[in-house]
């Protein structure tokens, strides 16, 4: 007997299922009479509309049954029942929210334009106002207007921008940035609208306007004042205009790749910015295939890529680019090219080629004269151009301070000039290595200091301090570091010479790193150049291998892997350069932190190859065993008599050539150090311990 019934017929029959079979088969299923399945079967067929509409008539709604009716057409159930009189269709609820999306897209996009279109006329009327009322070019202005000229092409003869909140995209200009932060944070919650004109000119990764903006912001902000490689005016003025003499689409693509790099997600998700990153590094290498490569602005964008590369762990490839970019320089076609945009370019590019091949130990390409004159025709910092610490657009608290950009940039293009000299003594350009050679860089290096204007200044005041400021500084005190550490390895000095050698060179680490406490302290080292990790690394690696007794280098490790770990989640080439770094630490036989694991992101092993792409070598720290065979043989019996001519060159103050002046917020086991050591006692021994060993 199976332990399942039969189904019972749908059909109503009182006529009771007869007995199953005694016989069952070898699934153990029971089989209905032949009879009652086939009614069965046919009871439970439905019959389906060959065709079935996405918007059912409002009969067969009701009903929930499937409609086959195309409007005007009835369906073939009301058909079928004689209804067709009452088989009517409503419009779909799907399609009226469409349409009604539509229309509101429409009209925001007519109510933008007419914005922008009254913003464009008042913009212009109050050019040809002011200049009216300025009474500069009045009667002018007036007689254009006789003449039936309209409002724009008069305000176009002034030479005023259309469009000024496109001038406010640099954080370094005298444009505030509060239009493009509440435009980009309107972008964060709603679709871009139609009216990027624009920005879709110069780029095809996004139609996002703000996002455009947000990005050129934050490469002006943090990277234009240290790396100089084009002129802001000249681009800002063809970036408004359309014209592609200072500005391409892959220079425009460019900065917007390298601003990826500042993006900071508010959940810790990095992903984001680093594939954006690389579609505008794609994009940039599509457009520039197509452009003109004997223009300057060709080299200027192969530099902008070599710091996009380099911040990605292509050190290889982006060094590649760099040498490119400098060889490009020296067949530019400069014709319809301002000399001063000209100047800024090559000399941005070139310093940042010498600061590289510092870096990295290798004598740069094509380098230019040491004793050039450097900004020979360009003119400095206007009154009004501002710098801002611009990171979000959602901040508010963006106060501005002079900018000195073009001094700054300036200044570092100088100071490279004596970085070039240095590395062609090391590199065998000028003969051996000799104790006049060494004192004659570090003379240089000190003047250089010297001459600094007070706004370069940081060891007076820190009321209005400048990320650029301290980066050029930083650069400074690795300079010294490098100039004076081959030093401290050759055997032949004696014991006296050597301690002040030391006492020179980590000095200038202690410095250095002070500077960079305080780029901490004001603008955290998530925004920096990547050349600056650079600049840590090595000040951080004089202290520990060369620093005195009273040196605490636990703390000095400390502080480089904290600084690096903040820098990681946007540069790649970080993980590398923090394992070269607790590689020398271990060699050291000194303890890491106890989360070194967590300050190096999760990972703390990397290959040869990661290493290569970090900085070209296997190890940051300078070669001392090939520097030191350029060693001049007599450098240690006339180290000592050179560095007495020296003295008596500096007027006997030897305060003035070993120490630098403590800026505020310098500790006080620092400023008592300072104290000791410019007291008169402590500068004659030093002297003459020298002299008189």
């Amino acid at each position: 007997m199976s332990a399942f019934r039969p189904i019972r017929p749908s059909h109503t029959t009182q006529t009771p299922a007869p007995d199953p079979p005694s016989g069952t088969s070898d699934s153990g299923q029971t089989h209905l009479p032949e009879h009652d399945a086939s009614i069965t079967t046919k009871s439970r067929k439905r019959r389906a509309p060959s065709h079935v509409s996405q918007n059912a008539c409002t009969n067969c709604k009701k009903a929930r049954a499937k409609c086959d009716g195309e409007e005007p057409a009835p369906c073939s159930r009301c058909a079928g029942r004689d209804i067709t009189d009452q088989c009517h269709y409503e419009v779909h609820v799907k399609t009226v929210k469409e349409e009604m999306v539509r229309r509101i897209k429409n009209l925001e996009q007519q109510n933008a334009e007419l914005q922008d279109s009254a913003k464009e006329k008042d913009i212009w009327i109050e050019s040809i106002f002011n200049a009216l009322a300025n009474d500069e070019r009045g009667p002018e202005v007036l007689e254009k207007l006789r003449q039936g000229q309209t409002y724009e092409q008069v305000a176009e003869w002034l030479g005023r921008p259309p469009f000024e909140d496109v001038g406010r995209l640099s954080a370094t200009s005298e444009y505030r940035l509060s239009d493009i932060a509440k435009k980009y944070e309107e972008a964060m919650n709603l679709d871009a609208t139609p009216e990027n004109i624009q920005s879709l000119q110069w780029t095809d990764v996004t139609s996002n306007e703000a996002l455009t903006h947000h990005l050129m912001a934050l490469y002006f902000a943090w990277v234009h004042p240290v790396h100089m490689v084009f002129s802001e005016t000249h681009f800002m003025s063809s970036y408004r205009s359309g014209d592609r003499t200072y500005c391409t689409p892959s220079l425009v693509n460019a900065i917007c790749g390298m601003g990826c790099f500042y993006l900071v997600d508010e959940g810790g998700d990095e992903t984001v910015a680093k594939d954006l990153s690389c579609q505008f590094l794609m994009q940039v290498h599509q457009d520039i295939a197509m452009e003109d490569q004997t223009k300057p602005i060709f080299a200027t964008t192969y530099a902008i890529l070599f710091l996009i590369e380099l911040s990605a762990g292509q050190a290889r490839k982006a060094s590649s680019h760099l040498r490119l970019a400098v060889e490009s320089l020296h067949r530019a076609n400069v014709a319809g090219f301002s000399s001063e945009a000209f100047e800024i370019t090559s000399w941005g590019i070139h310093t940042l080629n010498t600061a590289w091949a510092g870096f990295t130990y290798q004598k740069p390409s094509m380098p230019m004269s040491p004793r050039a004159i450097v900004f020979k025709d360009v003119e400095l910092d206007k009154e009004g151009a501002c710098w801002q610490p611009y990171r979000v657009p959602q901040d508010n608290a963006m106060s501005e301070i002079p900018s000195h950009a073009i001094r700054t940039a300036k200044e570092l293009a100088r100071l490279n000039q004596i970085i070039l000299e240095t590395i062609n003594v090391y590199c065998g350009s000028c003969g051996r290595v000799t104790a006049k050679s060494i004192l004659y860089l570090y003379r240089r290096y000190l003047q250089w200091k010297e001459a600094l204007p007070p706004t370069m200044r940081i060891d007076e005041s820190d009321s209005q301090p400048l990320p650029h400021v301290y980066s050029l500084h930083a650069h400074y005190h690795v300079a010294l570091c490098q100039l004076f550490q081959p030093l401290l390895d050759y055997d032949r000095f004696s014991q006296v010479t050597l301690d002040h050698i030391r006492n020179i060179t980590t000095q200038a680490a202690e410095d250095g790193i002070k500077v960079l406490r305080a780029y901490q302290k004001f603008f955290s080292a998530r925004y920096q150049v990547p050349l600056q990790s650079f600049c840590l690394v090595h000040l951080c690696d004089t202290l520990v291998r060369r620093g005195r007794s009273d040196v605490d280098t636990q703390s000095v490790v400390t502080f480089c892997l904290e600084m690096l770990h903040l820098a990681l989640p946007g540069f790649v080439f970080i993980g590398p350069l923090q394992a070269m770094f607790c590689q020398m630490i271990l060699e050291q036989r000194l303890p890491l932190p106890k989360d070194v694991n967590k300050l190096m992101g999760g990972r703390t092993q990397y290959g040869l190859e990661e290493f290569l792409d970090a900085c070209e070598r296997v190890t940051y720290a300078q070669p001392i065993d090939v520097l030191l065979e350029r060693l001049d043989p007599l450098i240690a019996d006339k180290f000592e008599g050179e560095w007495h001519d020296f003295i008596e060159a500096h007027g006997g103050n030897n305060s003035d050539i070993t120490v630098d002046t403590p800026f505020e917020g310098a500790d006080e086991q620092f400023q008592e150090r300072q104290s000791n050591r410019n007291s008169p006692s402590s500068r004659s021994m030093q002297i003459n311990s020298l002299v008189n060993p």
